[in-house]
């Protein structure tokens, strides 16, 4: 021990302190890290109840809890230096201490964060569940720095009461606002990444802005010398660096997998694809976590046998697709047949990839040429995706709803990117993908199941970008799209009512040889009847 530091600093003295700010810079940084794994934990998180709802709370809290706050404590505690820097009277702290402090934020936002996702079914419980959770993670951030504080071995330390107190109000108004502000966008579908980056800096604000204000209301009264080694004091700053660094390791996996996501969806587009268009009784959309129709593909693409054969609503695999929509009775006993057919063809050939490397050539002396009728193939890929769309949303094959009668071209471009280029007026949409819609309203009852199980409703204005970019289409074609199949669950099947009725039957040749030989005149209003009046 050196003499120097026994005549300078007794026992019982109050030592003063300074900060290193590259040091405080750093416990920022840590603390961003932390909050911004949690804000993107909670904008993917899913509602419901279930044990993975809950585990994703506990992984919320535990990277908030532990990185944004524990992690940034001990970062930050280096930056303060006692006396002239001598090793001998530094903070140094009890592991017991220590390891209770980790236990009390994460507890504390945990309970926060369940009475948000408790209490969210409208907007004045959300708002007022919120004030709940900005408390008790403010009380997190001060209670844990105040745990902490107490385990250190070297110092007594004293509190000055105004400082507490405006440190408690930073971290719990900070918390509040950032927390509000989250929710808020994520029900407006404000959901960009940096928007969300500027939640979790006002988390890191809060956690950062309590500390240093608490910090700067402590005396550090000496009691005792340190006696042990320098590196016991590197033990939990290297234990808060390796968190932080899994925390970044996260954030990278994420960043890859949105990626990966994007160019999946922008692949999607190019093929065909079955998506449910469900509407609550107040007309909003049912829709993913992301913002996304639920959907499941089809194939690739729809094999054409010439250029004639395009997959349009006058073909008979479509036509026959949309009457099974309306009795799905009929295939919901043969979808483990379809698939075992589907596996048998696949052995054989890839009906969307005629390059398969597993078919046999002509110049094989055992070659002989499978007869495959591509349209049962496509039949059984369309009541598979419908199994599998149904399952996705947690329902029976039968409440799938009923094939809207027309087809979306997407993975497009923009017409006037097509009119800028060619000097021409260019038609809507150049096509690469093709959309079928299964339609349905729903009850409360069910839109409130169906929100348990993870999903979303939302009105066009909110999603709209999010689908539009998705499906890669003009927003006039989709909110035209959007109208045509909300009017589509409101019209009236089977037979009028009771009456004579005059009716007219007119047939005029198809304007394309693709769609059939004759189109045949309907009301817009209720495709399936002719037009009439009652006599």
């Amino acid at each position: 021990m050196s003499e120097s530091i026994t005549t300078t600093y007794s026992i019982g003295d109050h030592v003063p302190f300074h900060c290193l700010w590259y040091v405080i810079l750093a416990s920022y940084i840590t603390s961003l890290i932390g909050a911004i794994t949690t804000v993107e934990l909670l904008h993917r998180r899913r509602s419901g109840h279930g044990w993975r709802g809950w585990l994703h709370l506990g992984a919320c809290s535990i990277s908030f809890g532990l990185v944004g706050i524990w992690c940034m404590h001990f970062v930050g505690n280096r930056a303060i230096e006692l006396g002239d820097g001598k090793r001998e009277i530094q903070l140094y702290y009890d592991p017991g201490w220590t390891a209770l402090s980790v236990f009390l934020p994460v507890i504390f936002l945990f309970f926060g964060f369940s009475v948000v996702e408790r209490f969210n079914r409208t907007r004045r419980s959300l708002y007022g569940s919120l004030v709940v959770t900005g408390i008790a993670a403010g009380l997190a951030i001060l209670g844990m720095h105040y745990i902490g504080n107490f385990g250190t071995t070297t110092y007594n330390l004293d509190f000055d009461l105004p400082y507490v107190i405006g440190a408690a109000l930073i971290a719990i108004f900070a918390c509040w606002a950032a927390l509000t502000l989250f929710f808020h966008q994520r029900e407006q579908w404000i959901n960009s990444f940096f928007q969300r980056v500027v939640c979790a800096a006002i988390l890191a604000s809060a956690v950062c802005g309590m500390h240093w204000t608490a910090a700067a209301g402590t005396k550090y009264r000496l009691r005792k010398y340190y006696l042990g080694s320098a590196s016991g004091r590197n033990t939990t700053l290297i234990v808060a660096i390796s968190l932080c660094l899994v925390a970044c390791t996260f954030i990278s996996s994420l960043a890859l997998l949105i990626q990966r996501r994007r160019k999946q969806l922008a692949d999607r587009a190019q093929h065909v694809v079955l998506a449910s268009a469900t509407f609550d009784p107040d007309g909003r959309l049912l829709v993913t976590q992301e913002g996304l129709l639920p959907c499941q593909k089809i194939t690739r693409r729809y094999n054409q046998r010439s250029f004639a054969d395009e997959f349009n609503v006058a073909h008979p695999v479509f036509q026959w697709i949309f009457r099974v929509t309306y009795n799905w009775d009929s295939v919901a006993d043969l979808v483990g047949i379809m698939r075992t057919h589907l596996r048998a063809v696949g052995s054989l050939k890839d009906p969307s990839k005629p390059g398969s490397s597993q078919i046999r050539t002509p110049f094989d002396e055992d070659y002989t040429k499978p007869e495959i009728d591509y349209s049962v193939i496509f039949r059984s890929l369309f009541v598979s995706a419908a199994a599998d769309l149904a399952e996705a949303l947690n329902t029976s094959i039968h409440n799938l709803g009923k094939l809207w009668d027309d087809i979306l071209m997407t993975g497009t471009k923009d017409p006037e990117d097509v009119e800028s280029a060619v000097s021409i007026p260019a038609p809507t949409l150049f096509g690469r993908g093709q959309l079928l819609f299964v339609v349905r309203q729903i009850s409360r009852e069910e839109a409130s199941r169906l929100v348990a199980s993870g999903y979303r409703f939302a009105t066009l204005d909110q999603v709209g970008d999010i689908v539009m970019r998705s499906m890669q289409i003009p927003r006039t074609k989709l909110q035209e799209t959007i109208k045509s199949l909300q009017d589509y669950t409101s019209q009236r099947d089977g037979l009028p009512n009771a009456g004579t009725f005059l009716a007219l039957f007119a047939l005029r040749p198809a304007v394309k040889p693709s769609t059939g030989s004759w189109d045949v005149l309907i009301s817009k209003d209720e495709l399936g009847h002719l037009p009439k009046v009652q006599l």
